[in-house]
């Protein structure tokens, strides 16, 4: 991916963010979701509205709030047990999108050139921590001489090909001690995992604004609760 893609990509992170799942629907699903929910909220809440205050109400008002209630209700369940159901029915991972939870450990290496020395630097250890839900994701990046954060976060999914790719912009800061040399700095970064081969094996590469680039190889660690 050259930085013209990488420009292009931060444009877009600049305008909105998606959520992990909502953004592997059908565009034409989506909209039909808006729609029918958008609905359901204004005919429940006024439903909801009229029983509390004692006022005469319709049996399909009555029926809207029913959904209403019964749908928020889902939702927050489904939010709180959708990993339990992905481990449940693995095929889930791969008609969506894998769970990626956990904390990732393995190394970076940079293609940036030390002007003193005319090498690259060595493979630098790194800890990821990928915190996903159905509506929200954050990656967190530390290494032994800084600390990032996504600010935004697009999931990619191929089902076809097994290939699932997370994309992120991210904002990097240096520890005290690095900053005389290693400014802060914004970049744009994507994982991808092969189900079929790894599950638990991240692969990427990260651009920044200082026009370095490098590798990213990453192995699940350990879970988050």
């Amino acid at each position: 991916m050259d930085y013209r893609r990488c420009k292009v990509f931060h444009h877009c992170c600049s305008i909105k963010a998606e959520c992990v799942m909502w953004s592997l629907i059908d565009r034409k699903m989506q909209l039909t979701l808006i729609v029918v929910l958008t609905v359901s909220v204004l005919l429940g809440l006024q439903s909801i509205t009229e029983l509390a205050t004692g006022e005469p109400f319709s049996l399909f008002k009555l029926v809207s709030a029913c959904v209403f209630l019964i749908g928020t209700l889902f939702v927050l369940i489904f939010n709180l047990t959708w990993r339990w159901l992905w481990r449940k029915l693995p095929l889930l991972n791969r008609a969506f999108f894998p769970d990626l939870n956990g904390v990732w450990v393995g190394e970076l290496k940079s293609t940036w050139i030390n002007p003193e020395t005319g090498q690259s630097p060595g493979p630098i250890a790194s800890r990821i921590t990928i915190r996903q839900g159905l509506f929200d994701i954050s990656i967190k990046q530390k290494t032994g001489e800084s600390n990032s954060f996504s600010l935004k976060v697009i999931a990619e999914a191929e089902p076809s090909a097994d290939r699932y790719r997370l994309w992120y912009s991210y904002s990097n800061r240096p520890k005290a001690e690095f900053a005389y040399r290693s400014a802060d700095h914004d970049g744009i970064a994507w994982l991808e995992v092969n189900i079929g081969d790894d599950p638990d094996l991240l692969e990427g590469q990260y651009f920044t604004a200082r026009r370095t680039t490098g590798d990213l190889s990453i192995r699940r660690h350990s879970d988050i609760k």
